[in-house]
């Protein structure tokens, strides 16, 4: 089924799951890298992009990076 990875966000855990192809297919349509790994964050997620958005960039960096060990 894939992995999992657990993060700390705000002090709540939260589940990523590993990204398929379709994850990128379905957020594909985004204009900027940006908007693109904030809208697969949150379809890997289950949080919304306004909840990603009300993140500082401290809080979000875990999420980053957690989003980068898939990818490589």
């Amino acid at each position: 089924m894939g992995n999992t990875v657990e993060v700390e966000v705000k002090g709540k855990k939260v589940q990523m799951r590993e990204p398929k192809v379709r994850d990128f297919r379905v957020v594909g349509n985004h204009q900027s890298q940006g908007e693109l790994e904030v809208h697969l964050i949150a379809n890997l997620t289950g949080l919304t992009v306004k909840e990603l958005d009300d993140l500082t960039m401290k809080e979000y960096t875990p999420l980053q990076k957690a989003l980068e060990g898939f990818q490589s």
